[in-house]
């Protein structure tokens, strides 16, 4: 291996490894479907929210204004929206084929998620990804999280690596990318599955990702 090559690769996980933002579409619109939503507003507001209390926080007050808020159907919808969510995780085309030559080198796989820890490992374990990476943090492993620097640098002591010897790979520039450079690593903004324009030499396919390590 070229001596550019890094004895360690973090990455994102979420619209880095799989497309989580198309899960969570396909689920949306099963789920307006059940509520008899033909306008897609319910999936437009499911788009606007964020993890980890997304389902709660945004059949609630929809519920709420039709007058068909309980307990029963909250609990019917989040069951029905994470169900089809889980059924429609897969990897992005090339990942798998990726981390296992990455495996094949003996190269350290981590991946850092804002993800809680129990939601990472299941998709992980659902993707069939699990097996290639080393170390899995999420915010309960250290008590921070993205952007916080401070996560990476915790993750590198973790994997026995320095920052100059590793490299994050992440579809945000706020949480992934930026941050990781100023822990001093080597990071690549990966766009395939993401709506940001990326910023310059930023990775559109994932079969690109293995050049911009050299």
């Amino acid at each position: 291996m070229p001596d550019s090559f890094p004895k360690a690769v973090i990455f994102d996980l979420d619209n880095t490894l799989h497309s989580l933002l198309l899960a969570r579409i396909r689920a949306a619109e099963v789920l307006a479907i059940h509520l008899d939503d033909p306008l897609g507003e319910l999936t437009l507001r499911f788009l606007n929210g964020d993890k980890p209390t997304l389902v709660t926080d945004t059949l609630t007050p929809y519920l709420a204004e039709r007058d068909n808020l309980s307990e029963d159907l909250l609990a019917q919808c989040s069951w029905l929206y994470f169900a089809v969510e889980r059924n429609c995780l897969e990897p992005f085309v090339g990942i798998a084929e990726l981390l296992a030559t990455l495996h094949s080198t003996e190269v350290r796989l981590a991946v850092i998620t804002n993800s809680k820890e129990t939601d990472a490992l299941d998709r992980l374990k659902t993707l069939g990804l699990f097996e290639y990476f080393t170390a899995v943090v999420a915010p309960e492993t250290f008590g921070v999280k993205k952007p916080n620097p401070l996560v990476y640098q915790k993750t590198l002591e973790l994997l026995g690596v320095s920052a100059d010897e590793a490299v994050m790979i992440g579809d945000r520039l706020d949480r992934d990318v930026i941050p990781a450079r100023e822990a001093g690593m080597r990071a690549v903004h990966v766009v395939y599955g993401s709506f940001e324009a990326g910023e310059e030499g930023a990775v559109r396919k994932v079969e690109e990702i293995l050049t911009s390590f050299l």
